[in-house]
């Protein structure tokens, strides 16, 4: 690969960028450029016969354009210092023509490290000598007026009115006359350190409406579920003609469209249409299932066409499956699985509204999850990645990356060695564990500074301690978690996530030969000795403390931390009416059980029927699950939310009984767990090449181990 030379505009080239970050509770710094800025640039090339690569990378973002037909968009984000390209096989023989769609946001924010006055393109065209082709004239560029609007989420995106008349139909296809268009030109301030994107594009493909129907001035399209991407549409007007456009996770009361949604975005915009025909084109991504079109019963308007431009990481449909009616189980997989397919992007986001960001504790559980729905660990690889780029930042590594915010959530670094742990336990690979090692390393070192001589923590001021979010489903963890400095003394959430850490850390070091003498045991025998409740049976939630909440048990049980016989105490707790935590400290709690022996209680929770499970879920309609166990428990609901698929694992790994492990001759062990009297059960999943099928049929449970088809047929 030649030298890259990355291109701007013109009146972008002598601009002094500068690295922008948004400390949290702080307001954002004030951006050096122009924000929300779309620019279309194009060039051709004339190849001789043979195949050649087509390498791009943008800042902040592109898509892309072959001869008028869709490549892809991207790239990744990266943190600052890294940026990803993309490479597209090109057949020669011919003139090619190369569109792409140039984004630069100008938000400091989760999203991407924008708002620092970048605004870049690279491209080049290679044959399989590695020798680059000269693009035909340079690269021409107009700066598109066509979008507008206001910033949304948590400054995640801007809204996108969009304006038909502005639009040049047909800029993206050979023949269309760029004339009066400028050249983009070299870039001085360009420092940018190129490597191949690691992880595969983006699917894209398109979403019919499941349902339609007439409202007041207009249509209500049903996508059937909720989805990530952008709407396509095509109406026939007069210009000026104005449509407004809503969407939305769910209806209202009256059954329209509620577009003001429960988790802070405001998703309305407007169409401006041009004389004849015109073609909406969205660029950015929404969340959302349903979508109001009004302003049709203008006279002449007409809607031609609609769908929805859907995007998330590949995931074949029927790779990974689940089939049983009893208790919900199929539909409790299906509203993870849709989770994890529509937050599995270039990252995996916490939510693909609100946010859009990685963190680090939603990652442990969604790469879980999206690891066995897909059988790829590249996208997990990446997310371990940024989290270890972040430690530039805080050695203690940041609670949200890439992007532009510095948050640190101390039990989310803790939970750091999850990542490469999981890559392990599918892959086998010792490499990747290396690679990651250091970095739990500078962990280990950042929070032993904190330590006491019996090895437990106290007085952890280094970021937020969660325990669990929101407050009110901490089950009255009774030590002070004020913020940003908690409360003084030793507690037990973020002391048992030190021993799982420790343990973690060291299984780890055996895997790599590492002889190192490990303080888990020390540090868990003083952690029994300051909260174990005898008269009680339960752990507590601080030295002085009496009350025993279930934060202070799930995690001692999921590292193994109960004292024998304490299973019956904690499995009591766990059923106890109205003794409730969230989403994702239940993954951990429900893995408490497993290790216990206790599935028979681990499945009774996983189908729950109360407002605290997926079940209550289904019951107010997700087909994704949601940031907490119900609409009206948190003030900003987000509806599709990895962080709670946690149930698939559990439902794989401790009912089905499929545990990955690299020291087994088959990289596994069948262990099933299913309930007796669980009839018609069929789970298939993808694991190391090949298929593994689990049945239950007169009360046995069989597996048969298949070629892996990735079609899942």
């Amino acid at each position: 690969m030649s030298a890259p030379v990355w291109l701007t505009l013109p009146s972008w080239a002598g601009r002094a960028p500068r690295d922008l970050i948004r400390e949290e509770g702080e307001p954002g710094p004030r951006p050096i450029a122009p924000q929300n800025v779309h620019v279309l640039a194009r060039s051709r090339a004339q190849l001789p016969p043979g195949t050649y690569a087509l390498r791009l990378s943008a800042d902040d973002y592109c898509h892309a354009w072959l001869d008028g037909e869709w490549l892809g968009q991207g790239p990744a984000p990266a943190g600052r210092g890294r940026c990803y390209y993309q490479e597209y096989p090109v057949e020669g023989g011919r003139t090619v023509t190369v569109a792409v769609h140039l984004y630069y946001q100008g938000l400091v924010n989760r999203v991407w490290n924008s708002g620092d006055g970048r605004l870049a393109l690279w491209a080049e065209l290679a044959g399989e000598d590695g020798a680059p082709v000269p693009w035909d004239g340079g690269w021409r560029y107009q700066v598109c007026a066509a979008y507008s609007g206001e910033a949304t989420g948590y400054d995640t995106q801007f809204l996108e009115d969009f304006d038909s008349r502005l639009w040049p139909e047909g800029w993206e296809r050979p023949g269309f006359d760029d004339s009066g268009w400028g050249f983009l030109v070299p870039a001085p301030w360009a420092d940018y350190a190129l490597s191949p994107q690691p992880i595969a594009g983006l699917w894209r493909g398109r979403a019919e409406a499941a349902g339609r129907r007439a409202v007041p001035g207009g249509m209500l399209l049903d996508f059937g579920r909720e989805r990530v991407g952008t709407l396509h549409a095509a109406a026939l007007g007069r210009g000026g003609d104005r449509l407004a456009l809503r969407f939305g996770e769910e209806l209202d009361g009256a059954g329209r469209v509620r577009f003001d949604l429960r988790c802070n975005c405001r998703y309305e915009e407007i169409w401006t249409l041009a004389d004849g025909q015109s073609v909406l084109h969205q660029f950015d991504y929404k969340a959302f299932r349903y979508v109001e079109i009004l302003g049709l019963d203008a006279p002449g308007v007409e809607l031609a066409e609609c769908w929805v431009w859907e995007r998330h990481y590949p995931m074949p449909n029927g790779l990974c499956a689940l089939s049983c009616k009893a208790d919900q189980l199929e539909d409790i997989f299906r509203i993870c699985k849709n989770a994890v397919r529509c937050g599995s992007q270039e990252a995996y986001l916490d939510c693909p509204s609100r946010e859009k960001g990685q963190y680090l504790g939603d990652a442990v559980v969604t790469a879980r999850s999206q690891v066995w729905l897909t059988g790829k660990t590249d996208l997990l690889r990446k997310c371990a990645a940024d989290f270890m780029a972040s430690a530039q930042a805080s050695p203690a590594l940041l609670a949200v990356a890439p992007g532009a915010l510095r948050q640190e959530i101390a039990d989310f670094s803790l939970l750091f060695p999850a990542l490469p742990l999981t890559d392990y336990d599918f892959t086998g690979d010792r490499g990747f564990l290396r690679a990651c090692y250091p970095a739990v390393e500078g962990i280990a070192r950042c929070f032993a500074k904190y330590q006491r001589p019996d090895g437990l923590l106290e007085n952890v001021s280094h970021g937020w301690n969660l325990v669990d979010w929101p407050e009110n489903l901490r089950d009255g963890y009774d030590f002070p978690l004020t913020r940003p400095a908690v409360g003084t003394g030793c507690h037990n959430v973020i002391n048992a996530l030190w021993y799982g850490f420790l343990r973690m850390k060291e299984r780890m070091e055996g895997a790599l030969g590492l002889l190192q003498e490990g303080e888990s045991r020390r540090v868990g025998e003083a952690f029994v000795r300051a909260f174990w409740r005898r008269g009680q049976g339960l752990f507590s939630d601080s030295e002085t403390s009496a009350h025993c909440s279930l934060h202070a048990n799930l995690y001692p049980a999921c590292f193994g931390l109960t004292p024998e016989g304490g299973g019956d105490a904690y499995e009591a707790l766990l059923l106890t009416p109205g003794r409730v935590c969230g989403v994702l400290p239940m993954y951990f709690a429900l893995r408490g059980l497993g290790r216990l022996g206790r599935h028979d209680a681990l499945y009774r929770l996983l189908t729950r029927t109360d407002a605290c499970g997926w079940r209550n879920m289904l019951r107010e309609g997700a087909t994704a699950c949601f940031e907490v166990w119900g609409k009206e428990q948190k003030w900003n609901t987000s509806l599709c939310h990895p962080w709670a698929s946690g149930a698939i694992p559990l439902l794989i790994e401790e009912l089905a009984g499929l545990q990955p492990d690299p020291e087994a001759a088959e990289g596994f062990r069948f262990q099933p767990h299913l309930p007796d009297a669980l009839h018609g059960f069929a789970l298939q999943a993808p694991f190391r090449g090949r298929l593994l099928r689990v049945e239950q049929k007169n009360g046995r449970t069989a597996l048969a181990v298949l070629p892996w088809n990735e079609k899942g047929d």
